[in-house]
C-alpha cells in the first residue's frame, strides 16, 4: 500500500473511510507556514508575496494539472478563509479599535461570500449529476450537438469540461478555487461570492491596517494606513515578552 492510499480520513459511521489526497493537505499546512514567514519582517513579506504566485504557478504547472481533478486550490481558499477570519478576531479585534458594528459587517460579508461559494459548488454538482443522467443520451439519440469527448448528445450552448467529464450548459469556466464549473445554473451565485469576497477582502484589510497602523482620516470618519513601521517591532516585543516570562 502506497503512502497515497494510506492517507484516508474516518468521516463518519455511514460513509465510511475516505482517501484524502496528498494534493489537498499541502494547504493545510502551506498557508499558515507562509504566513507566519511573512510576519517576520517587511522583507520576508514582500518575499512571500511575490514568491506564493511563483510557487502556486510551479506546482500547478509541473504537478497538478496532470491530476483529473484536484482539491489544492479548494482547499487553498478554504484554509485561507479560516485562517484570515482566525487571525483578525483573536488578533485584531481585541486591540479594541474596531466597533461591535464594523466587526459584524465584515463578518456578515465574509458568510455572504461562504454561503455563495457553496451554493456554487452545490448547483454545480446538481446540475453536473443531472446533466450526466438527463443531458447525457446515448450516441444517436435526442436532439443537440454531439460531443465528441464523452460520445454524448448535449444541449445547445452547452461545452464540455475535462475535469467534471460532462457537458455544462453555457459554461463559462471551470473554477479551480471553487473545484467546479461555472455555468447556467450557478452564475449568480459566483458572481455573489466574488461580490461578497471582494468586499470583504477590501474591508477586512482596512480594518485591520487602520488598527494595528496609524490611521489618518480621509473623508469624515473614512480612515487609512500611514504608517505602519512598528508592526513588526511589536512583534518582536510580544514574542520577546513571551520568552521570558517562560523562562
Amino acid at each position: 500500500m502506497t503512502m497515497w492510499e494510506r492517507l484516508r480520513n474516518p468521516c463518519g459511521w455511514r460513509a465510511g473511510a475516505k482517501q484524502i489526497s496528498v494534493d489537498a493537505m499541502i494547504p493545510i499546512f502551506a498557508v499558515p507556514t507562509l504566513a507566519v514567514i511573512a510576519a517576520q519582517t517587511v522583507l520576508c513579506t514582500i518575499i512571500i508575496f511575490v514568491a506564493t504566485p511563483i510557487l502556486v504557478y510551479y506546482l500547478h504547472h509541473n504537478f497538478l494539472r496532470f491530476l483529473l481533478r484536484t482539491k489544492f486550490f479548494l482547499m487553498w481558499t478554504i484554509t485561507s478563509v479560516v485562517m484570515l477570519m482566525l487571525i483578525f478576531e483573536i488578533s485584531v479585534v481585541p486591540l479594541l479599535e474596531i466597533l461591535l458594528e464594523e466587526n459584524l459587517v465584515f463578518i456578515m460579508c465574509v458568510v455572504g461570500g461562504i454561503w455563495c461559494g457553496y451554493m456554487t459548488r452545490l448547483n454545480a454538482d446538481s446540475a453536473t449529476h443531472e446533466g450526466s443522467l438527463t443531458q447525457g443520451l446515448e450516441l444517436g439519440e435526442g436532439s443537440g450537438d454531439l460531443c465528441i469527448t464523452c460520445r454524448r448528445r448535449a444541449p445547445p450552448k452547452a461545452h464540455h469540461c475535462r475535469m467534471c467529464q460532462t457537458c455544462i450548459l453555457n459554461r463559462e469556466y471551470h473554477c479551480k478555487w471553487l473545484d467546479c464549473c461555472i455555468g447556467s445554473s450557478n452564475l449568480r451565485w459566483y458572481l455573489g461570492c466574488l461580490f461578497f469576497s471582494a468586499i470583504a477582502f477590501i474591508y477586512g484589510s482596512n480594518l485591520t491596517m487602520t488598527s494595528v497602523c496609524h490611521p489618518f482620516i480621509l473623508i469624515g470618519t473614512v480612515l487609512l494606513p500611514d504608517d505602519c513601521s512598528d508592526v513588526y517591532h511589536q512583534l518582536e516585543n510580544t514574542t520577546l515578552s513571551i520568552t521570558q516570562s517562560e523562562s
